[in-house]
């Protein structure tokens, strides 16, 4: 999807780069038109800084019509918060991304905004109400040509144009006719990239710190397509790595709050990660395109009735994930109700005694559970019915109940003793415990479900005392399970996950809960799913999210991880995941990858001589290795002089440590114009000197490094990474995580040999040069890879 829509979209590309330091003499610098251009496009981007300045101070004028400070107290916070986001949204741009990113100029006789000039960026931007718009809101259907018209249909365009910023200096803009060109200085012609020029590429490849960011200025038009996909529409993204599912996703989290503000602002927008450490470094994304009140969990935080804080053997953890547990657990819950008829009711209260037989309760009980209602409500209306039966008796003996009479008999103490014979209270904790500690129970609920020895591995080792219990990941989600039995859990308007492919059945099934009247958008990649019970097919996981009709979409084509080091990666397809096309990408980088062989002692050796070098290239350096590695090799990389620090599920490392989420990240979405394009040129070494090592070095253990990318990364160990998962496949996986978190170099130092589905696939490897010139071996070939011994 989307390649189509391409084509014809880099040719006749227009570029200027003029600088503020353009030493031209002044009748030249004139004379070019081309310079002339780029000065208006200035002072409108000065005019649009005025513009937005005076909106935020009419914002901070704007006086909030609060109410009573007691009987309005919600109210009035919520119109606090909404005028302080308000304010957020409009800070200075001179402190924030740039306040345009592109321009399409639209034809004489297009049939939306004929003849006009639309500059688009992230806020809509006015200089008095009623007037046009100086900038336009990326999220408007009249900015929807942008990413996606070419010459085979131009969507009513002549023209688009992108600019290209240094810092809040606007440096360049490259123009791309979609109609006949123009005369104009040539620009350069480029084939087989992004759907655009040479500022999108350098944009794309230019190196990132920081938390992700925004790719709004990079959206391509298969991206384009997901993120625009109505509300009503549950999407599923299948996304080989570099292809930019994850910004996809919250992209189309701020557009859906934009075309349907109303209907969201009141149900809601849910972000799932993996972990907490992803949600750290996504968490300025949305901001960034001025949404605040979308609400980000990673997956044990999903269910809040309990902490995870034990862990499961992987067989317990299987079975606890399994799809069949929901049947077990409803059956559990209905296990606590009495099957005989229930005693007869003696109701006391101020309008008399009165009996209500055993029979008429079962009989008002059958009605409520034929409506499916959940536990406690099924109690609270069982409660209610049976109070009304008492007093519609008493109004046939003549007495005259108050309004109130029925809900404040419903809450005596007869009422309540009444209901408990029948469906006694219960909670998730107590159900659950009691189902993994009463052998009679879990029999009685899993007959039929799960064979004995299943049972017998649920009941292993299970504390009597509820108090003793520490709560295992997989328990979180039968509590969850029965929670929403019980109570229900809080539903959103449309919710988000990531990294799903890793999602067991039961996790499914609570962020399916979540969504349960909305839509829902999944992202993952079927081939790095690591968990024992990771998803066979997206038919078979959409249909535990309770979504079997999501629309699939399927993005194979990378911008961000190159593809020297995505055709190597790809040697793992037919071993994890072969009936999944290969990944491909825009980016060809010469040296992008190197693989190094290095006798065992001299692992940490030549992993920080790997790191100097990437810290010589620029860009964020990682070392990943295997997680009982990291310790270890954190204090050798510290040890030789290099600010190593080690990531932890919990927290980042540091503030600059340089991450950034599986996408095609923006950095602010700034198109650069002064720097060349990374894949021009092969890599070249300037290897940091010991002791002026200053940027941080983050060591990665390989179960956190899924969803997150750098600039070099440096792998410790692939053997032991692809030993390191539940099974072959699974092992492998992770591997393949691994190798695909670079997005501009790529160094693998082992061991021994490579995992044979690694070497033994793809035929000859190309010789890539090894840095470090005079005195070093010259690299060998292994099985068709090219090996650079490591040196001492």
């Amino acid at each position: 999807m989307g390649d189509g829509a391409a084509e014809g979209r880099d040719e006749d590309l227009r570029s200027v780069d003029v600088r503020p330091a353009d030493l031209r003499p002044a009748d030249a610098r004139s004379a070019d038109p081309w310079s002339a251009e780029l000065a208006a496009e200035r002072r409108h981007l000065d005019r649009a800084r005025a513009a937005l300045v005076r909106m935020r101070h009419e914002a901070e004028a704007t006086e909030i019509a609060e109410g009573d400070p007691v009987a309005d107290k919600v109210t009035n916070a919520s119109l606090k918060a909404a005028r302080r986001r308000r304010l957020e949204a409009l800070s200075d741009p001179a402190s924030g991304a740039p306040l345009f990113f592109g321009r399409i100029d639209y034809a004489a006789g297009a049939a939306a905004a004929p003849g006009r000039r639309v500059h688009l960026g992230r806020r809509h931007v006015r200089e008095a109400a009623g007037d046009d718009p100086l900038v336009v809101d990326w999220r408007t259907d009249i900015a929807r040509p942008y990413y996606r018209a070419h010459r085979g249909d131009v969507m009513g365009l002549v023209a688009r144009r992108r600019f290209g910023f240094d810092g809040p200096e606007l440096t360049a803009f490259e123009e791309e006719p979609l109609v006949e060109p123009s005369p104009g200085p040539a620009g350069a012609s480029r084939a087989g990239g992004p759907a655009g020029g040479d500022l999108l590429a350098r944009e794309i490849a230019r190196p990132r710190s920081g938390p992700m960011r925004d790719i709004v200025a990079t959206i391509q038009p298969e991206q384009d397509e997901i993120v625009r996909a109505d509300l009503e529409v549950s999407v599923c993204v299948q996304g080989a790595p570099g292809t930019g599912k994850t910004a996809v996703g919250l992209h189309r989290a701020a557009y859906l709050l934009f075309a349907y503000r109303e209907r969201l602002s009141r149900a809601g927008v849910l972000v799932v990660g993996p972990n907490r450490a992803f949600l750290r470094y996504i968490g300025a994304v949305l901001p960034a395109l001025g949404e605040f009140t979308v609400t980000h969990r990673s997956l044990a935080a999903l269910v809040d009735v309990a902490t995870a804080r034990g862990t499961d053997p992987e067989p317990v953890a299987e079975i606890k994930g399994d799809a069949r547990m929901a049947v077990v657990i409803r059956r559990a819950l209905g296990a606590t109700r009495p099957g005989a008829s229930p005693p007869a009711a003696l109701i006391t209260s101020s309008l008399g005694r009165w009996t209500v037989s055993g029979d008429e309760i079962a009989g008002l009980a059958a009605g409520i559970q034929a409506g499916g209602h959940r536990h406690r409500v099924a109690r609270d209306l069982l409660a209610r019915r049976i109070a009304a039966a008492v007093v519609r008796r008493a109004e046939e003996r003549g007495h005259l109940p108050a309004d109130s009479a029925v809900e404040r008999l419903a809450r005596t103490r007869s009422v309540r003793a009444a209901v408990d014979a029948v469906w006694p209270r219960t909670d998730a904790a107590g159900l659950i415990h009691r189902l993994f500690t009463d052998p009679a129970l879990l029999a009685h609920a899993a007959d039929g479900v799960l064979s004995a020895p299943e049972q017998r591995l649920l009941l292993a080792d299970r504390p009597t005392s509820r108090r003793a219990v520490r709560w295992s990941p997989a328990d979180l989600f039968c509590l969850d399970e029965a929670l929403d039995l019980i109570d229900g859990v809080p539903a959103f308007g449309h919710v988000i996950v990531d990294e799903a492919q890793d999602l067991s059945a039961m996790q499914c099934r609570a962020v399916g809960r979540r969504c349960a009247t909305g839509s829902l958008t999944v992202l993952g990649d079927l081939a790095q799913g690591t968990t024992a019970w990771a998803a066979r097919s997206w038919e078979q996981a959409l249909a535990h999210f309770g979504k079997p009709a999501a629309r699939l979409e399927v993005l194979t084509r990378g911008h961000r991880v190159p593809a020297e080091i995505l055709s190597f990666a790809d040697r793992l397809l037919p071993s994890i995941a072969p009936d999944l096309p290969p990944a491909s990408s825009t980016r060809a980088v010469p040296g992008a990858l190197r693989v190094i062989a290095a006798p065992l002692d001299d692992l940490a050796g030549e992993a920080a001589r790997q790191v100097r070098a990437g810290l010589g290239r620029g860009g964020s350096v990682a070392v990943i290795a295997p997680d009982e590695a990291v310790g270890g090799l954190t204090a050798s990389l510290r040890a030789a002089g290099l600010p190593a620090t080690a990531l932890t599920d919990d927290a980042a490392p540091t503030e600059d440590a340089a991450l950034t989420a599986d996408a095609e990240p923006a950095g602010e979405a700034v198109l650069t114009g002064d720097a060349e394009p990374t894949e021009s040129a092969s890599l070249t070494d300037k290897p940091v000197p010991e002791g002026r090592a200053s940027r941080p070095v983050t060591v990665v253990p390989a179960s956190l490094a899924k969803g997150l990318e750098f600039d070099h990364v440096v792998l410790v160990d692939p053997a032991s990474v692809a030993g390191s998962g539940p099974g072959s496949v699974q092992g492998l996986r992770r591997l393949y995580v691994v190798l695909t978190r670079a997005v501009t170099s790529l160094a693998v130092i082992h061991t021994g040999e490579l995992p044979s589905a690694l070497a033994d696939q793809g035929g000859p490897f190309p010789r890539v040069p090894r840095p470090g010139g005079a005195g070093r071996p010259d690299p060998v070939l292994v099985r068709g890879l090219e090996v650079a011994p490591g040196s001492a």
